[in-house]
């Protein structure tokens, strides 16, 4: 009897909590007010109409999905070779401390294209595709006021680059939404070839603009092979008006893949291979771009979305994806401009995937939204070698929905209680940290105790601007 009374309680108490369950995801889901304010949004674009200046310059954004700051030779791999990059880094300027916006794909992806920092956009985690049990405990319980894409008043470059004239091409990776009204071609794009999530995720189907091209599971070893012909495509398609391809890799990001030509001809195993075929590749759209006399007229930029995961170098770096030392945040960054960016320059000016927005609407010759707060800095006087071409300015790191650290003037670098990258400790928090980037770059010694002003004055910054990001999360600036 006891025995069916306990069972009984316990019964009762399991559906009572499932019954609950609509009730707490229904208040997750609706948190606060998201703020949306998409007259601003249609405004800003309406006036842009045609105004990308007479010399406008193409521009080129390859993306890497999980490559360390370590994986290219003109970075220190001894293990990867990689001919085409290190002849682009001849060609124009590497900056040796650049930070992807976010440790993780998601909230990075938005930044880049926005220019603000992923808390604006309630980009506090990873999308998983939707309509699969992950998917829905992860997406619903992740993301605040039912966020499942980038808010529609989010301005993203490529929208702002194709209301001022400019044919706008995204190939390879989205992963900022996966279902009307957050699919590329509602957020900028003309064209779209590629997927919707991360390599490792499933169904992984690619898709054209809206429809399905390649059937679930797609042949991986090819990827890089046909994203690369879709992009010569469309640039022998664009070449009579300025154009913007925003070219996001799905690799290295694991499982790893080559096609038969590369698999088995680095040094570093699979995840060389996959890097030396990505490097084939941005030698590829070079030559077309050359074969075409649109060099000295295209903007030409490589990145990382993030350090890297399983494999991969962070260059001595501390970290990997998912912290925000600095393995997991600063990634390569190689642009080439022939005739504008003089050539063979390496700067250790600090900048972020913040910029790339502020960068892209400068060298177009169009103005950032008034609106709202973006983040970023033009990068372009720097690009074209001009010193102190960008203020000191504090870069901060995101965890979640978070600030979580800054890196600062003299380039100190807080960070506040983070989680440990030590496997054996992967439960427990350690921090503060107060780190000296100039003596340390790897981030292995704590001078709190030896410099207490400092430490504080940076813990306040943070503390300030995640207050700031609590009153007014959106960064709305004035309303219109």
């Amino acid at each position: 009897m006891r025995a069916l009374l306990r069972w009984t309680l316990i019964l009762a108490c399991l559906l009572a909590a499932l019954a609950l369950v609509p009730v707490v995801c229904a208040w997750w889901i609706a948190r606060g007010d998201p703020d949306i304010r998409l007259d601003e949004h249609r405004d800003y674009l309406a006036a842009l109409s045609g105004s990308a200046g007479p010399k406008a310059p193409n521009i080129v954004l390859v993306f890497a999905d999980d490559l360390g700051y370590g994986d290219l030779a003109s970075y220190g791999s001894k293990a990867i070779r990689t001919p085409h990059l290190d002849a682009l880094a001849r060609a124009g300027v590497s900056l040796s401390n650049f930070y992807a916006a976010s440790p993780v794909c998601t909230p990075s992806r938005f930044s880049c294209l926005t220019g603000r920092y992923p808390t604006r956009g309630f980009m506090h985690s990873v999308f998983f595709p939707s309509g699969t049990p992950m998917g829905l405990v992860v997406n619903t319980f992740t993301f605040p006021h039912g966020i499942r894409g980038i808010p529609p008043d989010e301005v993203t470059v490529a929208e702002a680059l194709r209301a001022g004239g400019y044919q706008t091409g995204m190939f390879g990776k989205w992963h900022l939404g996966d279902r009307s009204p957050h699919l590329p071609t509602q957020k900028g794009f003309d064209y779209f070839f590629g997927s919707y999530y991360s390599n490792d995720m499933k169904p992984y189907a690619m898709y054209r603009n809206d429809d399905v091209a390649i059937e679930a599971p797609a042949d991986q070893t090819q990827l890089t092979r046909t994203l690369t012909d879709e992009v010569l495509s469309f640039i022998d398609r664009a070449s009579e008006k300025p154009f913007f391809v925003y070219y996001a890799s799905p690799f290295p990001h694991v499982p790893v893949h080559a096609s038969e030509r590369f698999a088995g001809r680095s040094n570093a195993g699979s995840y060389g291979d996959c890097v030396e075929e990505l490097d084939w590749s941005v030698g590829e759209i070079r030559a077309r771009l050359a074969e075409l006399g649109l060099l000295e007229d295209t903007l030409f930029v490589f990145t990382s979305d993030n350090g890297p995961w399983h494999e991969g170098s962070p260059g001595g770096h501390r970290g990997r994806k998912a912290n925000s030392f600095d393995g997991g945040q600063i990634v390569p960054f190689i642009a080439s401009w022939p005739g504008t960016i003089p050539s063979a320059r390496v700067s250790d000016t600090p900048a972020m995937a913040i910029d790339l927005f502020p960068t892209f609407l400068g060298v177009a010759g169009l103005p950032a939204p008034s609106d709202r707060i973006v983040d970023g800095a033009d990068l372009s006087p720097l690009l074209k070698g001009a010193a102190e071409a960008v203020p000191d300015r504090p870069l901060f790191f995101v965890q979640g929905g978070e600030f979580a650290g800054v890196r600062g003037p003299g380039n100190l670098k807080y960070i506040g209680r983070h989680r440990s990258e030590n496997s054996a400790y992967w439960m427990a928090k350690h921090g503060p940290f107060l780190f000296d980037l100039n003596l340390d770059p790897a981030e292995s010694y704590d001078v709190s105790a030896r410099r207490p002003r400092e430490r504080e004055e940076l813990a306040r910054v943070v503390r300030d601007m995640n207050e700031a990001s609590a009153s007014n999360p959106r960064g709305w600036l004035r309303r219109q």
